[in-house]
């Protein structure tokens, strides 16, 4: 699952460095007049800016065996046990036997060598327990704050009325929630909090360190290799009729 998470990831940043571009500079739509043409980019942009927020609040749908989500993971997560064999299994990993040792030693350095080598071992072990559980830890914390933060529960709401559903009111606001409606830059610190999260889950339930920094600058450079060579010469309504027709 933790796997799939990062799969989703790396599709939202797709998006979002596309976005980043089409929705959140005025890179194309200053090449645009008024016009025709700058009704269908309208149209074209929103629904850039509201796939992103679908691909993200999916992020954070409920917790159920068959949601690839972070709360899913948490919930299997946030368990003394289940962290406990996380730790064992990161300190396992310098259980191994030590480095291959000095031929020309004696027996008896050689034994001085392999009881340090053991000692050193022991300690990293510990050490990566210990930044097992602590890493853990602070995903859960983390995705327990995010879940209950204004901005989630603002951009969930934009998904449910306006976009997944045509809605008066969402299941929230019926239950009398008041939630304020999503402002621009909302979905930002609530991606980055999911990435941070993904990343802390993946390196210690998978044993696999991930960062997706370069991933984003292979995605922010794949994108504005296409939107930075992409030119629009439209006639806009204030050109006369001639001229437009030519």
């Amino acid at each position: 699952m933790t796997e799939r998470l990062v799969d989703h990831a790396h599709y939202l940043l797709d998006i979002r460095e596309n976005n980043a571009i089409v929705v959140y500079s005025d890179q194309l739509s200053k090449q645009i007049p008024r016009s025709y043409a700058a009704n269908a980019f309208n149209v074209f942009r929103e629904a850039m800016h509201q796939i992103e927020m679908v691909r993200l609040i999916a992020l954070w749908d409920q917790p159920h065996v068959d949601n690839e989500t972070i709360p899913s993971v948490i919930e299997f997560v946030d368990d003394d046990e289940v962290i406990q064999a996380l730790a064992d299994a990161a300190r396992a990993m310098y259980g191994g036997a030590p480095e291959p040792m000095d031929p020309n030693e004696t027996a008896e350095e050689r034994e001085i060598t392999l009881r340090v080598l053991k000692e050193i071992n022991a300690k990293r072990g510990e050490e990566h327990a210990n930044s097992a559980v602590e890493g853990l830890r602070k995903a859960v914390a983390e995705a327990r704050a995010v879940k209950s933060s204004p901005q989630l529960k603002s951009i969930r709401n934009l998904r449910n009325k306006h976009v997944a559903h045509y809605l008066t009111q969402s299941n929230a606001e019926k239950n009398g929630e008041i939630i304020a409606p999503m402002k621009v830059g909302d979905e930002k610190s609530v991606l980055e909090a999911s990435l941070r999260i993904i990343e802390l889950l993946y390196c210690w339930v998978n044993g696999v360190g991930i960062s997706f920094q370069d991933s984003q600058k292979v995605d922010k450079k794949c994108a504005e290799e296409l939107w930075t060579n992409c030119k629009f010469d439209i006639a806009g309504r204030s050109k006369p009729r001639a001229k437009m027709l030519k």
